[in-house]
Order: structure tokens, then sequence, then C-alpha cells
């Protein structure tokens, strides 16, 4: 990594905002980290929007930066997982080089997130092929549909943060393309050539932590942390994530 330390993008989750993540980025900047948090392209009410349009928005986000010689770590949550995954392809420092071009991907958290096991899969088949309790969708791989969170999600998205907290976060949630969720992947976590680990969030109400280990266990060479968090480690346990961020880069 040499002196300067890489940039950090977050790849945020179904539902949520970059403001979700404001805690962590603040704690990152004051460590001397530049942070990006980009707004995901699924978190809309519109339509037809795939992982493959938020790829695209990662690459549009980061790759000015990369050619000015600036490297990054992607940190992904829950959903980001799989477009944070896919958008390392071509964009690693070791294939820019190659191709005679500055900066790239160093490595690659995986925070309570989904790092789809096999290409083909689709995020809907990580969580058995039925949607959690605290999401209200559409009916399965019609299209052009949106989905939602119910009243459950305040709980199981933010089991361990204060009441007052958990109900401004969940006010805040945005619709989110279930076409994202239902478009199988095709760069997974086993393709991956940079450092990889995964922090489990060992009281995750919303990706069971059996699924979190599922999906360890299927991608060999994962590293992995852990917290006592819920799903948002990035709220309740800041200084944690970011005390893993720091270990990507030693």
């Amino acid at each position: 990594m040499g002196l300067l330390k890489p940039a950090v993008i977050v790849v945020t989750g179904a539902f949520h905002k970059p403001d979700h993540y404001h805690s962590l980025k603040v704690k990152l900047e004051a460590r001397g980290y530049e942070v990006f948090i980009p707004l995901l392209a699924s978190c809309s009410s519109q339509v037809g929007i795939t992982w493959k349009d938020d790829v695209a928005l990662i690459h549009k986000t980061v790759e000015p930066h990369m050619d000015d010689g600036k490297e990054f770590i992607v940190i992904c949550h829950s959903y980001g997982g799989l477009p944070g995954c896919a958008a390392t392809s071509g964009f690693t420092a070791e294939e820019r080089k190659n191709s005679d071009k500055k900066g790239g991907f160093r490595a690659i958290l995986f925070m309570a997130a989904f790092a789809v096991p096999q290409a083909g899969m689709d995020i809907l088949q990580c969580l058995g092929g039925k949607y959690p309790s605290w999401m209200t969708h559409q009916p399965l791989y019609q299209r052009n549909k949106t989905c939602f969170v119910n009243d459950k999600a305040k709980q199981d998205l933010y089991n361990d943060l204060p009441d007052d907290i958990a109900g401004k976060c969940f006010d805040t949630l945005l619709p989110f393309s279930q076409d994202a969720l239902e478009t199988p992947a095709e760069f997974v976590a086993s393709d991956l050539t940079i450092p990889r680990t995964f922090l489990i969030c060992e009281n995750d109400m919303a990706m069971l932590l059996h699924i979190q280990e599922t999906l360890v266990a299927g991608t060999s060479g994962m590293k992995v942390e852990r917290c006592s968090a819920g799903h948002s480690p990035f709220i309740s346990q800041p200084d944690r994530v970011v005390e893993v961020i720091e270990g990507l880069i030693e």
C-alpha cells in the first residue's frame, strides 16, 4: 500500500441510504480515509434495476479516483456483497496495473453481506428461495417489481440499537428493486483475486447466523472476523468495524 491509505467505498444494503452509514464514515475519515458511499441505483422505486446497474454506479464513483492513482477497499453490507464483489472484476490493482492503469481495488470486506458462492445463483436463492418475513415483496421472478420493508424490519434490522435510533433508521429506509435480488450473479466471491474477509454478525436477526456461516463456507480463502452486533454493526459497533477495516491493509 505504501504510505498512503486506500480510499473506502461502502456498498450499502438494500433499502438503505448513505446516511445510515454516517457514523462509520466519520470514524474512518478521522483515521485518514477518504470515504465514498453512493446511493445505489437499486434503492429507489424505479423498476427494472438490477445489481448490474449498481456495479456501473460503483465504477462511475471510483474510476476517476483510480485513474489518479487511488487504491480502494470495498466494504459491502448485506445485498451490497453482490454488486460490491462484481465491481472488482477487471478493477483490481493488479489487473489495472497489467493494463497500464493506476489505482484499483485492494481488498474486500463482506459485512454480514451476500458473498454469493456460485455463479448463476441470485440472492433469493441464497436465502433458500424465500424472502424474510420483514420484507413485503411482489410475486417472485415477475420482473419490473419493487419491494419494501414492513414493521417487523425495525426489530430484525436494528435489534441491538436503542429504540429511538432504530426508529430513525427504519423511517428513512427506501423502496428497492426486486429485480436486483432475483438476477443471477456472474462474478462471485470464489472468483475474487483480492484478499476477502467476512465480518460475521452473531446476533443478526435479518441475515441469520447460519446463513452467514454457510456463505463463508462456500468461499475458499475467506478470512473470518466476528462481532456480537445485529445486522447493522456500522451503527451499533462502528469501532469494531473500523478495527476490521484497518486489519485489511496491514
